[in-house]
């Protein structure tokens, strides 16, 4: 991971690669998932970890934080089925996600996020219990990336859960991982739960 480097604007994933990550993916604090091209050069790592997305609506809180979260609790709401009493949800975080410099700018990313992140989320989530990808990106990033459909359609769905000088960004895929779970659970030879 000496050799990652994400080029402007992605010192913080260069500087965690180089000097933490695979501390952190030791002590089970997080997975780090990396990506290798054919020739086994590094194009990208990410990394994977239990997250939850907070539904608890203060009385100090913003009137537009306030609309976020209903918002996404109708979504929610009507995604899953059923009422959802719970203060908070959980998820999966993507907690770092770099693409090394060259490969910048060719569309890499959405093709990463669309075919490799998020069925991995997917598959962790049907394990363990979650309802989406949660991130926290740079306010500039979130509106070129991930809240930028035409510019890369493959990173598109993410909805602002808060924002501030970097965006709480969700993706939800409920119907996903319960499709994973009942396989997964049809594959081990036991009967859905009901």
């Amino acid at each position: 991971m000496r050799g990652v480097d994400c080029g402007e604007g992605g010192e913080e994933q260069t500087k965690f690669a180089r000097r933490e990550a695979w501390d952190v993916h030791r002590r089970c604090l997080s997975t780090v998932f990396v990506v290798l091209g054919e020739e086994g050069q590094l194009i990208s790592y990410f990394t994977l970890s239990p997250f939850i997305v907070s539904l608890k609506i203060r009385k100090d809180m913003e009137e537009s934080k306030k609309e976020l979260i209903e918002d996404l609790r109708k979504k929610l709401v009507k995604l899953v089925g059923m009422d959802i009493k719970y203060s908070s949800v959980p998820t999966i975080l993507l907690g770092q996600f770099c693409l090394q410099k060259e490969y910048r700018g060719k569309r890499i990313g959405g093709e990463l996020l669309a075919k490799v992140i998020k069925p991995y989320a997917v598959l962790y989530a049907a394990q363990i219990g979650g309802v989406g990808l949660s991130l926290h990106a740079d306010k500039k990033v979130a509106k070129r990336f991930y809240l930028n459909p035409e510019r890369d359609p493959l990173a598109s769905g993410f909805q602002v859960v808060s924002k501030g000088g970097t965006y709480e960004l969700f993706y939800p895929f409920v119907n996903e991982a319960m499709e994973v779970r009942r396989a997964l659970i049809k594959h081990l030879g036991g009967k859905e739960l009901r």
